[in-house]
């Protein structure tokens, strides 16, 4: 009977550690795929079909720490709302495994699970990202991105307190056919 009791302890313990981590692997789901909303509504203003790139989302890890490396600024959406103009340095270019990448970090605003709470935010990442867009020989133009959730994150040695990011990015393309891309 102790042994059947120490196995369902156990057991529990396991079930309920598991359950907080898929807790907080839905959450962040949950805000990006409200991210990923907004910016697709924002897209299709421009005219531009926004799309995850499971091959780059895969990426976010190594191309945060790229971006880390690289000092680029982590955006505090609040912040920007109470400027009149964007500054330039929205994005952060970063080169990654020999591949160079526009990238976009932003505290995590509050209620990101709430798409309509990323449509500031969206137009800021999209601003960011708007020289990754690329237009087929129809005419089409598409963007493709990567994102993650980093939570409990630090920019820096010197960071107080770890922050929530968002990190949206997007590879830079090649010039074509002897064509020229300017960034």
């Amino acid at each position: 009977m102790k042994l059947f009791k120490k196995l369902a302890a156990a057991a529990l313990a396991g079930v309920m550690a598991l359950s907080l981590l898929t807790g907080c692997a839905l959450g962040d789901a949950a805000k990006e795929n409200a991210m990923l909303k907004a910016l697709q509504t924002v897209g299709d203003s421009y005219l531009v079909k926004v799309s995850e790139s499971d091959s780059l989302s895969k990426k976010a890890g190594g191309i945060f720490k790229a971006f880390k490396v690289a000092e680029g600024t982590a955006w505090d959406i609040d912040e920007l709302r109470n400027i009149e103009e964007w500054p330039d340095d929205i994005s952060t270019e970063v080169t990654y495994q020999d591949i160079h990448y526009l990238v976009v970090v932003l505290k995590m605003p509050k209620n990101a699970k709430d798409s309509t709470k990323w449509g500031y935010p969206a137009d800021v990442i999209y601003d960011g990202l708007e020289d990754c867009v690329e237009t087929d020989e129809d005419g089409n133009r598409t963007l493709k991105v990567g994102f993650d959730v980093m939570n409990d994150a630090k920019l820096t040695d010197t960071q107080e307190k770890a922050e929530d990011y968002m990190v949206v990015f997007a590879k830079i393309p090649e010039a074509q056919d002897g064509g020229d891309i300017n960034i």
